[in-house]
């Protein structure tokens, strides 16, 4: 156990929490096991006890931690305002060997990432099968079509002569390897809307998956990397993942710009209107990561933009603040509580298919994507700005 002035703060966060129980019918794994231990506050009883010496980190302990999917429902109705997500990441990291799960090491290196997604897009899942959790990576990995890939690092200017500022592009590393069009898409936006985009080299993982998995040592140089990738006199830095985001914010010290998710940036500076796009008479499912819900509370970004688009109907698919089940790694860590999550989303998408599936957030997209590929679905999952990038006029 570390030393008691380091867990001071840990201690005091920790006893801001009342029991109250609202979090409760909130948190998703309750809900699945209605279990008291499978609950933020039975967690959060859970750490206490480890931090004050009265239980040890067992097995048991270390699977009730892990089965928690981070979504930050309960800090969004709890009456406290307790900081669930310091706390269950700072208790991975008490409890862990300080290495990181092995998808988080492999996320480190991006171009790794990127051709082992070349590979699994060009190798049928059938060569897969008998290898488990490989075989699930494998379908995850082939989810999303091939899209164009990544724009290359670099400085693009704007597409008319109005330059209204200078802003740096965050790629990230599962997003360039299977969101390229997305990234693209971004950078045709903001371009349009008068921005010098700065795509950097050396930039990289945010970092997310191994803060989350107890190795904040990795997670600390990973931010540090991208801090001195993006010291480049930029008025914003844009993100297109909403989990890469709120990491992002989190950097302490934080990056040399503000950080904006790139659906927030467009709706309140990009100056865009319907007179921008050409309209589309279709119906658009739309789906709101719980990161954005419950963290940012930008539930709204996507829609506001996208009503850019004339004649397009927009339509909600799940419920508030609920995971989806992908929550970074977890889909590969817990596939079969992953698919459980998922099953209503399905299910409404069964219910009132249309030809897309939006989410801003790359791992979501990924997990549901899986879904409507195994029930042989046609529906095409895009971030939300690849579908305004193909529809702008220009």
């Amino acid at each position: 156990m570390r030393d008691p002035e380091v867990l001071k703060p840990l201690r005091a966060e920790l006893d801001r929490c009342v029991k109250c129980g609202m979090c409760l019918p909130e948190c998703p794994t309750y809900r699945l096991t209605v279990n008291e231990n499978e609950s933020p506050r039975g967690r959060l009883a859970l750490i206490e006890g480890l931090v004050q010496g009265q239980i040890e980190a067992d097995e048991a302990l270390v699977s009730h931690l892990d089965h928690c999917l981070g979504c930050r429902r309960c800090e969004r109705v709890c009456p406290s305002q307790v900081r669930y997500g310091y706390l269950i990441d700072q208790a991975q990291g008490l409890i862990s060997d300080g290495s990181g799960s092995r998808l988080s090491s492999l996320i480190r290196r991006p171009a790794l990432l990127q051709l082992g997604t070349r590979l699994a897009r060009a190798v049928p899942t059938s060569f897969s099968e008998p290898f488990g959790r490989w075989h699930h990576l494998h379908e995850l990995a082939r989810a999303l079509p091939a899209s164009p890939a990544a724009p290359d690092a670099g400085e693009y200017t704007p597409q008319s002569g109005t330059v209204r500022g200078r802003v740096g592009l965050f790629a990230g590393c599962t997003g360039a390897a299977q969101q390229g069009g997305a990234l693209q898409a971004a950078l045709k936006l903001l371009r349009y809307a008068g921005y010098t985009v700065i795509i950097p080299t050396g930039s990289g993982c945010c970092g997310a998956l191994s803060q989350h998995a107890g190795d904040p040592g990795s997670a600390k140089a990973l931010a540090d990397t991208n801090r001195a990738a993006f010291d480049q006199r930029l008025d914003a830095v844009i993100s297109i993942a909403s989990g890469c985001g709120i990491h992002i914010d989190g950097y302490q010290p934080p990056l040399p710009a503000d950080h904006w998710d790139v659906c927030r940036f467009l709706l309140e500076h990009g100056d865009l209107d319907e007179t921008d796009f050409s309209p589309l008479s279709t119906t658009a499912l739309l789906h709101t990561p719980c990161s954005v819900e419950n963290v940012y509370r930008g539930g709204d970004w996507a829609r506001g933009l996208l009503a850019r688009i004339g004649d397009l109907d927009v339509v909600d698919i799940g419920e508030p603040g609920q995971c989806c089940g992908a929550a970074g790694d977890y889909m590969l860590r817990h596939p079969e509580t992953a698919d459980r999550l998922r099953e209503p989303l399905l299910n409404q998408l069964a219910a009132r298919p249309g030809p897309f599936l939006l989410t801003g957030n790359v791992g979501c997209a990924m997990h549901l994507a899986t879904g409507i590929r195994a029930q042989a679905g046609e529906t095409e999952v895009l971030h939300p700005v690849e579908l305004l990038a193909r529809q702008l006029r220009a």
